[in-house]
């Protein structure tokens, strides 16, 4: 992968984690916050996360 797409990459998926952190404070205010969506959405910023590593080493190869 071309340099300019794994930043591009590294880019949009730091703007999902910021979203994903966004739905979980929202959800976390609701008087019955719903632990399944919060589970799920901390998952998916863990596999951002660890994309965003990967994408990283590349970008240092």
């Amino acid at each position: 992968m071309k340099r300019k797409k794994l930043r591009k990459k590294i880019e949009s998926l730091r703007e999902q984690i910021k979203e994903h952190e966004e739905k979980i404070e929202a959800e976390r205010k609701k008087s019955f916050p719903h632990e399944g969506c919060i589970a799920h959405w901390e998952r998916e910023i863990m596999t951002f996360e660890k994309q965003i590593e990967k994408a990283m080493k590349k970008l240092e190869e």
